[in-house]
């Protein structure tokens, strides 16, 4: 309130000197232009120049806010562009999602119009036309994501691989990941895929050439690592069993492939049992018999023990002395007892058969020893306890079979 009182009487002074000196003098200013003249107060003309000087600041005003504001409302235009075009991309991405394709590819083709990276939209979009089965638009929005996006190669070419298995298009898909191994030789995604295209296309020997770099980029655990590798050398055994090349090119070729399989991995048993059952099934037994005795030797396994008794070594006696050699560390071993059996069969020893099979019996009532000793028995005829046998075999093996009715058992006829 003092203040502005204060004030008040500056400006009552200050008008009041004006006043006096205006009266006391006004003053005289002449202005000429050309023919025209202006004759005034030097205070008027004061006055007129004070006015002008307003005048013109209010003109810079109004055109400073007529351009601003012609700059605000294209700014207002761009930045209402940019939300309609990120609620276009979200709805398209979230449609996506929920597998609504037509929806997706509409809105992610709307909002790539507007974009200066329309990358993610034209990868969506391709996705979509992928899974609307419209392969040609799927291959014209990859191409536009390449060419626009040259420096995301490797997503583009990441995308087309992924839906060209999901097409089960394994040969495109093999291209497409070769090319991009080139690219980026770690890449975890493009070994995963390459992984399951090899998989699919039976191509065990090239799978195992990148088994190293499926381990090193962390595609694979330790577990799946030593699940995979088995299984592709257990599939590359099989392929090789069964080259059109005869018995005897069978045969090399599977001693070939075995030749190349790491020398840890040839002592794992299931290895084993694979090149085993094939030398088997191409008469070479007396070299699967070979292999099994230095495997046993180097690890004990049940079920090679077992498969030993299957395969018919060059020479029987050998055989069954190297197996014995064996019960003196494992005197109660079923699997060995069963084995010994069969050898001890396969060499005419019917009486030691007959003993290993009932001790391996005593240890264990295994379907396999039941019906090898009943089929003994059988033959030497001890029919009584062969039937025991085989019917204690067949009541294990009804566990393989469908639940059905049988019939009563017949009642005993009189006279009979």
């Amino acid at each position: 309130m003092r203040s502005s009182v204060l004030k008040l009487l500056l400006v009552l002074l200050i008008a009041g000197v004006a006043g006096a000196m205006i009266a006391r003098d006004p003053g005289y200013v002449l202005m000429v232009w050309g023919d025209a003249s202006l004759e005034t107060s030097l205070w008027f003309a004061l006055l007129l120049l004070l006015l002008g000087w307003l005048l013109w600041r209010m003109l810079a005003v109004i055109l400073a806010v007529l351009l601003g504001s012609r700059g605000s409302i294209q700014a207002w235009r761009h930045r209402r562009q940019e939300r309609r075009v990120r609620e276009e991309t979200t709805r398209g991405l979230l449609a996506l999602i929920e597998g609504d394709w037509p929806r997706a590819r509409k809105e992610l083709d709307a909002a790539s119009n507007h974009m200066d990276e329309p990358l993610v939209n034209q990868l969506g979009a391709a996705r979509a036309a992928h899974s609307m089965g419209d392969a040609a638009g799927r291959d014209e929005y990859l191409e536009a994501a390449r060419v626009g996006s040259p420096k995301a190669g490797l997503a583009v070419g990441i995308t087309r691989a992924a839906l060209e298995i999901d097409d089960e298009q394994w040969e495109q898909a093999l291209a497409t990941l070769l090319k991009l191994r080139k690219e980026a030789p770690r890449n975890a995604a493009v070994l995963r895929m390459l992984r399951v295209t090899y998989e699919a296309l039976e191509d065990w020997q090239s799978l195992a050439g990148i088994l190293p770099d499926l381990r090193r980029s962390g595609v694979m655990d330790e577990a799946d690592s030593v699940a995979l590798e088995r299984q592709v050398w257990c599939a590359e055994l099989h392929r090789a069993a069964r080259v059109d090349a005869g018995r005897e090119g069978r045969q090399q070729a599977l001693e070939q492939a075995w030749n190349r399989i790491p020398k840890p991995l040839r002592k794992d048993p299931l290895l084993l049992q694979t090149q085993v059952r094939e030398l088997r099934d191409l008469g070479a037994e007396p070299a699967a018999e070979q292999l099994l005795r230095e495997g046993l030797r180097a690890n004990w396994d049940n079920e090679l023990i077992e498969l030993y008794g299957w395969v018919k070594g060059s020479d029987p006696a050998a055989q069954l002395a190297e197996a014995e050699a064996w019960l003196t560390a494992r005197p109660n071993n079923p699997a060995l007892l069963l084995t010994l059996g069969r050898l001890a069969m396969r060499h005419h020893q019917w009486e030691k058969a007959r003993e290993y099979l009932e001790a391996s019996v005593a240890q264990d009532k295994t379907m396999e020893a039941e019906a090898e000793l009943g089929r003994l028995l059988l033959h030497l005829g001890d029919h009584g306890a062969a039937a025991r046998h085989l019917a204690e075999s067949v009541r294990q093996m009804r566990t393989l079979l469908p639940e059905l009715p049988l019939p009563e058992q017949p009642m005993p006829q009189e006279g009979h």
